[in-house]
């Protein structure tokens, strides 16, 4: 693998910065490669979820870097054939979730895997429904505070009724509910609603995407919109916002930042009429209702820009913000670029680039600093990942020169290598999964199985659901109220065996209670 550095140039005081910064290339000779998602991992390095050509196949690639950008291992996931994997999570104990989508049948449907700190498969899911006519895949990936993997699905058939999906699943590897949003069961007039991303919001959830969507005089022709999701805590729809649908402001969202507890900001695109389209801010409530937008303007930028298109944004404090994505100064070429703004869309500097491009990942570190992952290609059109590290002025920060231990949670050094997916399990009817309200409401019960029943000596009361209730205990009652048995159920318990001996034979009760609440009853007999 080559790792080398890359000459940029800074466009705030017209000085050209050398590359003794932090910058990183990442990539084997004469291969196309490509970042689409990075995080931060527990060790102070860098988890890069990106991909490679092979051939006219495209491949997943994950690497493993040090915290300079330094390679420590790589990995190609091979099978199922057409692998694409789109945005990567870790959790507290170092395991990795990737997403994505893959082909069976000749037909895309959505990825989502697990693995350990070593970089071995835990498990692996795929998708299969006659439901995706078209294509499915998940898009976005992230880790609630109960442990469960939210997941973002955009889902294309032939009907537009039903198109983006969440999916909740458990980090032992079960699915626990699917929702739709924005259906157009609910919304008739929306048509071909896609999404990009999904973020926390307080307690709720912002889905960030677009739809298409009439203007009230004229129900038969519809406009690309920005769209917003609201989610509560319990994954259900508050309200969708075809944002400015009484306008002619045609466009898309993809993420959203929260300026304050009541106001947030999606940035997206606004396309014109002709070729041209600006970077948007797009102002929303959090009772859905849109108040205002900005743009950043191609002139902002410099002369003879036709096109700007910000993907990715980190705030830097409480009025200024990094905003990360690509302008066009030709109508044959991308390039990246990365702005200092404020919420009017000003911008306070600039970071323009030369033979660099590419959808850009934008991470904020723990020193503070903003890490970049794109690509960039040579005068061979040899594409490599690129990446870099710059501070809220925009500059290349120095390397660090702390010692780090890396992969501590792995017993032996990780080769790099491959991955197979190849067992992945199949999962064909996504109909039999439950809602989020089906869900949650279940896992409030504590169901109660006993066995043998009838029992003699002793019983075995088995318990479901515990790993989700505190303070539980157990209770048994004969058939006149009274109180026989009594103990604490633990968390996660789930089961515990009962001596009946000394018991009267007859009928008895058993109760849980969790926060001193029924959670769940069960009988049994005592011969």
């Amino acid at each position: 693998m080559k790792t080398f550095v890359l000459l940029i140039i800074l466009l705030l005081d017209s000085v050209t910065i050398f590359s003794q910064k932090w910058e990183k290339m990442i990539g084997y000779p004469n291969r196309y490669e490509w970042p689409n998602d990075i995080i931060e991992y527990y060790d102070k390095g860098y988890y890069i979820a990106g991909g490679y050509m092979a051939g006219q196949i495209p491949r997943p690639w994950d690497i493993k870097t040090d915290i300079n950008g330094e390679s420590l291992w790589d990995k190609s996931l091979i099978n199922p054939p057409e692998l694409a994997i789109f945005a990567v999570t870790s959790d507290s104990s170092g395991n990795i979730y990737v997403c994505g989508r893959t082909t069976i049948n000749n037909l895309y449907c959505p990825l989502v895997a697990k693995f350990d700190p070593c970089g071995e498969t835990v498990w692996c899911k795929m998708f299969h429904d006659n439901y995706f006519t078209i294509e499915g895949c998940f898009l976005d990936i992230l880790i609630n505070k109960n442990n469960e993997i939210i997941l973002l699905a955009l889902v294309q058939n032939e009907d537009q009724v039903d198109q983006i999906f969440l999916f909740g699943y458990s980090i032992d590897g079960d699915y626990l509910w699917k929702n739709v949003y924005a259906s157009k069961d609910d919304y008739p007039l929306i048509a071909s609603a896609a999404a990009y991303s999904i973020v926390p919001f307080k307690k709720d959830y912002i889905i960030s995407g677009f739809c298409y969507w009439p203007f009230p005089d004229d129900p038969l022709h519809v406009y690309q919109r920005a769209l917003f999701i609201s989610i509560d805590s319990l994954f259900n729809e508050k309200w969708i916002l075809p944002f400015y649908c009484l306008d002619s402001v045609f466009g898309k969202a993809y993420t959203t930042i929260p300026i304050s507890d009541s106001i947030l900001m999606g940035i997206g695109i606004r396309r014109t009429y002709g070729l041209e389209y600006y970077t948007m801010l797009m102002f929303y409530n959090a009772i859905g209702v849109d108040l205002k937008y900005d743009q950043i303007n191609n002139e902002q930028i410099g002369t003879g820009i036709i096109s700007n298109d910000m993907r990715k944004i980190q705030r830097i404090d409480d009025n200024l913000f990094l905003v990360s994505g690509y302008y066009e100064p030709d109508y044959n070429d991308f390039m990246n670029a990365d702005f200092v703004i404020d919420t009017s869309a000003i911008i306070y500097k600039s970071l323009l680039f030369q033979n660099v491009n590419g959808i850009p990942s934008l991470i904020k570190t723990s020193d503070e600093k903003y890490l970049i992952a794109c690509t960039y290609e040579d005068i061979n059109n040899d594409v490599d990942i690129y990446l870099y590290k710059i501070d809220n002025f925009l500059e290349m920060v120095p390397f660090d020169t702390n010692q780090y231990t890396y992969d501590s949670l792995c017993p032996e050094p990780i080769p790099s290598g491959t991955i197979n997916l190849g067992d992945c399990d199949l999962i064909t009817d996504i109909g039999e999964i439950p809602s989020p309200q089906e869900y949650y409401e279940g896992i409030k019960k504590i169901p109660i199985i006993a066995y043998p029943n009838p029992a003699e000596t002793k019983i075995t009361l088995a318990f479901q659901n515990t790993k989700y209730h505190t303070n539980m205990l157990l209770e048994c009652y004969n058939i006149y109220g009274q109180q026989v048995h009594t103990e604490k159920i633990w968390k996660g318990q789930l089961e515990t065996k009962i001596d009946l001996r000394g018991w009267a034979s007859g009928l008895y009760f058993a109760v849980v209670k969790s926060e001193g609440k029924l959670a769940g009853t069960g009988r049994f007999v005592r011969k």
